[in-house]
């Protein structure tokens, strides 16, 4: 398989039908415009001129895309009331998680912004703000000394999408990179992942890589993984709806039919480099249960 399709099938699996190395006990654009094809390259953009890129919507907001799985994790309502319900002065200071397994310590680490380390002060934790307290309150909704990790997952669901900077949309996507459209590309008549055509584009040198996932001649959504976001190496990711909206979730083919699972854990498990348990795989794990 050529690298760039491989580089680029972003967050290869899903939760039933496709196999990625994560414990069992631990799962539970707008439309094609062919007119930009022909567009001249973008130059690209001067960083120096740019202004800090925030994050792009308020802890809370409900983002679009299609119905989460009533079952899959994320799903359970009420999160922010159960956070604030929580005493945090009853997790040990610091907090000491070496005894979680990989993938725990990967995604407080991941939640945390650094690569490595088995424990954190309060102090460090809360400097991180809310998605801070989600890992302090999943140590504290633990039992037996043991993170919750349903609630860690939560919390990711919850604060990622205000904690991370990444475009609100589609056209803030363009308008900080540039049209990726004119990118080199790769075309995939199916994506095992997708079951579906997917165009692959690629720009090493801004750190981004972006995946259309193409049904009936459009967009049905856009997947973008981010190389240079963040200080720790780890990437971040990005979905987006067919109507170039950020959303927080993600479709993928099951055996059977498909599944909308969260975004951005479906990705990163799939993303966990398990050497250095870091988030930072850019050709992930899994094949996908789609195009047979």
């Amino acid at each position: 398989m050529p690298v760039l399709p491989r580089v680029l099938s972003l967050c290869l699996c899903a939760l039933l039908g496709v196999a990625c190395h994560v414990p069992k006990s631990e799962l539970d654009d707008t439309p094609l415009d062919l007119a930009q094809d022909d567009a001249p390259p973008s130059p690209l953009p001067d960083a120096g001129t740019l202004p800090e890129p925030q994050p792009p919507v308020a802890c809370g907001s409900l983002l679009p895309g299609p119905p989460l799985k009533a079952d899959v994790t994320e799903a359970l309502p009420g999160y922010a009331d159960e956070l604030a319900a929580i005493d945090l002065a009853q997790v040990p200071d610091p907090f000491d998680y070496s005894a979680e397994s990989k993938l725990t310590a990967s995604i407080i680490n991941y939640m945390l912004e650094r690569s490595e380390g088995r424990s954190i002060t309060h102090k460090d934790a809360l400097q991180k703000g809310g998605i801070g307290r989600a890992v302090l309150g999943a140590a504290a909704k633990g039992t037996t000394g043991r993170i919750d990790f349903a609630f860690l997952r939560r919390g990711l669901y919850y604060f990622y999408p205000c904690s991370r900077p990444l475009p609100g949309d589609l056209a803030k996507l363009r308008r900080r990179y540039g049209n990726y459209k004119v990118w080199p590309v790769s075309e995939l008549p199916c994506s095992r992942p997708k079951n579906a055509a997917r165009r692959l584009y690629e720009s090493p040198a801004l750190g981004v890589y972006v995946a259309e996932t193409v049904a009936d001649g459009q967009v049905r959504e856009t997947e973008v993984l981010f190389t240079s976001l963040r200080t720790d190496g780890q990437l971040d990711f990005a979905a987006y709806t067919a109507e170039g909206s950020l959303s927080d979730r993600s479709t993928f083919a099951t055996s059977s039919s498909s599944i909308t699972t969260a975004a951005p854990y479906t990705c990163i498990s799939c993303h966990l480099d398990s050497a250095s348990g870091s988030i930072s795989r850019r050709v992930p794990t899994g094949t996908g249960a789609g195009c047979r």
